[in-house]
């Protein structure tokens, strides 16, 4: 038997997910039980997009245990990527105990304590990592970006590194690095500088389109202005989905709502989006796209999307009388939400067009996907900001009111009482102190909020940009283009 799950666990590395099917199912049909079957499993099923599948699957995996660190870090991994951070921890312990000197096991630790808000010892992790191999790019941003007190020669370590690195995902990755090292300092331009040169060659590689950029949003605007959507939520309340642009405070308002005792946060999910590819059947593979939009728009109902969701997202939620569902790009399928599911609300963050194309500009996002192309060109970021711009001002203009809330993350930071009460309302439920020691809440973050949002309210980040010198200048003219003004 061990050589089937050896063939299948061979299948899923290669992306052959028909392939390792039928290997698990063999293994599976003889009667046989083992964790590493059942991560197998969870692989295919997140290979096939099935989110729900492969959460069921990695529990069971954990469930059933293993004694092989090998299987723990994979074990580790599918519960992450299932949304199980905090159970994802003890199985990437077991495996980094097993296995001291393999620091992507020890990564996948540090990543883990960090989500799961043990910040002290993802530092501890991340410096073991670095030490172990000063050559580790992801491991070095991840220190550089957690740790309090940076040391002295990590600049010229980096320097060195990024010189020396002909690989374009490490020079991206170092420098992030040595842009957010010279950010700590308050040297603006020198860590913008910094992106420029580390995203340059990704931005080639890339080719981030435009002309398909500018289809989404249109698309999405056009859904909201032809669709029929119910002006109250009715039936199943339940969801509450939180959306926006990538860190423009979306994590914030999901852990001020999710400290509620009412309210459940079943994390960052692509599952709505997945379903109604499903669903219409649209060609290709992408699920962010404008023909998905456009052919949801004139679906004559989408409820059995809803349905589905519903039964699917609704055990994550145990029995929770709210739910959040927190993936910030839901904000194009805005429109088909509220269609699909009518007792739902959508919660839209909205911030300036000017520290949203910095805070995304800076963020490194994951280079698998190819839905942050725009990250690589500070042009190219600009012209995304000012499109989602333009759609959420649409959304706002046409979905109801009682069901679409745009909330502005400055005003949160300028008035978090009377901007809780209001999310509260929105969402029909009474006040609870809780809400206002969201940073008290216990719960796992995935998003590149996990440090922040274990603080109180700041508002260091409002205004952020016009620290930048010649960056500001740069921000201003590119905005300008698309009649963004500061």
């Amino acid at each position: 038997m061990e050589a089937v799950l050896v063939m299948a666990a061979i299948a899923v590395e290669h992306g052959n997910g028909p392939g390792a099917e039928r290997l698990c199912a063999v293994a599976a049909g003889t009667g046989h039980r083992s964790c590493w079957l059942a991560v197998l499993e969870a692989r295919v099923a997140l290979l096939k997009q099935d989110q729900d599948r492969a959460r069921e699957r990695a529990l069971a995996a954990s469930a059933l245990g293993t004694d092989d660190p090998h299987i723990a870090n994979q074990l580790g991994v599918a519960l992450s990527r299932t949304g199980r951070h905090a159970e994802a921890v003890g199985p990437f312990r077991q495996a980094v105990d097993g296995v001291p000197d393999n620091t992507d096991y020890r990564y996948n630790l540090a990543v883990a304590l960090q989500f799961a808000g043990d910040l002290a010892a993802a530092e501890y992790e991340f410096r073991d990592l670095v030490a172990r191999d000063p050559l580790h790019a992801k491991g070095w941003v991840a220190l550089v970006q957690l740790a309090r007190e940076p040391e002295p020669d990590w600049d010229a370590r980096l320097e060195t590194l990024f010189a020396a690195s002909k690989d374009i995902e490490t020079r991206l990755t170092i420098g992030h690095a040595l842009a957010r090292l010279a950010e700590g300092r308050g040297e603006w331009d020198a860590s913008l500088a910094w992106l420029d040169r580390a995203k340059a060659a990704k931005a080639r590689e890339v080719r981030h389109d435009r002309v398909f950029a500018e289809a989404l949003a249109a698309s999405a605007i056009a859904a909201a202005r032809a669709g029929d959507f119910a002006a109250e939520p009715r039936g199943d309340e339940r969801p509450v989905f939180i959306v926006g642009m990538p860190r423009s405070g979306t994590t914030l308002v999901e852990r001020i709502l999710s400290s509620h005792p009412e309210v459940r946060s079943v994390g960052e999910l692509s599952d709505f989006a997945i379903l109604l590819k499903r669903a219409l059947r649209t060609p290709g593979q992408l699920v962010l796209e404008p023909a998905l939009l456009d052919v949801a728009a004139e679906a004559s109902s989408l409820l059995a999307v809803g349905d589905t969701y519903l039964e699917r997202v609704g055990r994550l939620a145990g029995g929770a009388p709210h739910f959040i569902d927190k993936m910030p790009f839901n904000a194009f399928f805005a429109p088909a939400i509220l269609r699909a599911l009518p007792g739902a609300r959508v919660i839209c963050l909205r911030r300036s067009p000017f520290d949203v194309l910095f805070a995304n500009y800076r963020q490194l996002f994951a280079t698998g996907f190819s839905y942050y192309s725009y990250a690589y060109d500070f042009g190219d970021t600009a012209h995304f900001v000012a499109g989602f711009e333009r759609m959420a001002d649409a959304f706002a203009a046409s979905l109801p009111p009682a069901r679409f809330l745009p909330v502005r993350y400055e005003d949160v930071v300028a008035d978090q009482r009377g901007q809780t009460e209001r999310l509260l309302d929105f969402c029909g439920l009474v006040w609870d102190d809780a809400c206002m020691d969201f940073h008290r809440n216990a719960e796992p973050v995935a998003t590149a909020s996990a440090v922040q949002v274990r603080s109180p309210i700041y508002a260091s980040s409002v205004e952020k940009w016009r620290r930048y010198g010649e960056g500001a200048e740069r921000a201003i003219a590119a905005l300008a283009l698309y009649g963004l003004k500061p």
